[in-house]
This record gives structure tokens, sequence and C-alpha cells, in this order.
């Protein structure tokens, strides 16, 4: 069954869509916390997430811009703020696609077809040796056994994905998965890493695939 995580903070808005998606057949999740997403997402494989804006905790757009630095799965924008930079924001940030409040039942149901038919279209698979990585679903198999992460070592990961065969300095690594903030603290990549392998190589104390650079950084090999 289809799933869809919604991130909403308007009850009544929540339960207009549980109602409607419900009867159309997709399996849903709903929280009105930016945070709270990020662990259904960590915890779980969604085909699609539904944003408003507005949540609890955190501004969307912001959401939007850390949710990509990690996963490719589409997002469909649901929002009051209609101004036109609101929107080329938030599809400059990630966006899939951008709904303005209040819309038809017909036309957000439209909206969603569209994109999970798109998506079901692209492969985002990525191989590795025995490592596979789903970005589109959030999804890491070994072999033929799907591996949970944790949202850092997944976004770590999926850049040494993206730059397999490069070294990345921890610099590099910390930029862009914890902020500049954390530069010159290698120690965070070097625990993520430990526990990658862990999960990930056969032998741990001798890895085939998270290669160590002395003092430099990481890379990823087949």
């Amino acid at each position: 069954m289809t799933k869809i995580l919604i991130l909403e903070d308007s009850p009544p808005l929540q339960s207009f869509l549980k109602t409607l998606l419900q009867a159309s057949g997709y399996e849903l999740s709903i929280c009105n916390k930016g945070l709270d997403g990020f662990a259904l997402l960590s915890e779980q494989s969604y085909d699609l997430v539904l944003l408003d804006l507005g949540l609890l905790d955190m501004d969307g757009q912001d959401w939007l811009v850390e949710f990509r630095q990690w996963s490719q799965l589409p997002v469909l924008v649901l929002s009051a703020r209609d101004g036109e930079v609101e929107k080329v924001t938030a599809l400059d940030n990630g966006a899939n696609d951008f709904l303005t409040k209040p819309f038809s039942a017909n036309e957000l149901l439209a909206r969603i077809r569209v994109l999970l038919r798109t998506n079901n279209q692209v492969s985002f698979a990525l191989q590795c040796g025995d490592i596979c990585i789903d970005p589109n679903k959030h999804i890491v198999r070994v072999g033929d056994n799907e591996v949970k992460l944790t949202k850092k070592e997944y976004a770590i990961l999926l850049l040494l994905f993206q730059n397999k065969d490069k070294v990345l300095t921890h610099n590099a690594i910390l930029s862009h998965i914890w902020g500049e903030q954390y530069i010159n603290r290698p120690e965070y990549v070097r625990v993520h890493v430990a526990q990658l392998r862990q999960k990930l190589e056969a032998n741990p104390a001798s890895p085939k695939y998270l290669l160590t650079e002395p003092a430099v950084g990481y890379r990823l090999v087949d």
C-alpha cells in the first residue's frame, strides 16, 4: 500500500486529509512537528510527503532544506502562503509541487497521482557491491536484507554514494551533514562511520567498502 507522511499543524485539515486519503486507499502517518516527521522518516519507508510550511516547531522551508540533504522522496507542499516568492523558494529548496490552500479534493488527489506516477517511473537505486541505497524511499539493503540507519548515518552514506571513489575529508562531511559550526570535529564522523561499518560490512574491522584515508577522511569503493 502507498504510504504518505503528512506534516500539518491544523487539526481540521488533518482530519480532512485523513478522511480523503484513507478513503482513496493510502496509508498515512500524521504529525504537526518537523522533528517528529524526521523521526518517522528514519524509522519507516514512505512514498510521498505532504508538507505544510507552518509547522509547530520549525518553518517548512527549513525542513525542506534539511530533508533534501538525505532524501529525494517526493514532497508536495500544501500552504496558505500564496506569494510567488514563497512558491519559488519552496521549489528551489526541493519541493516537487506546491498547492495553495484552500484546494479541492480532486485537485489534491490528481497532484498526488502525478507525483507517485512520476516517482515510480524513475529508479533512484544506487549500488556499491552488496550495498544498495534508494534515496527515493530512504531504504538501504545489504544483499537481500534491509538495514535500519539513523538519519545521520543515512545522510553520510548517501553523501559517500554520491561521491563514490572520491575521498571526502572529515570537514567536507561535517560541513554537509552537521553544518559549518562543526568544522574540525572529526570525532563526530568517526563515530558514525564506525556504526555504519557495523551495520554494512561483513568484517567491520577490515572494511571492504567504507575505507579510511588516514588523517584525511573516507572513501566509498566497490
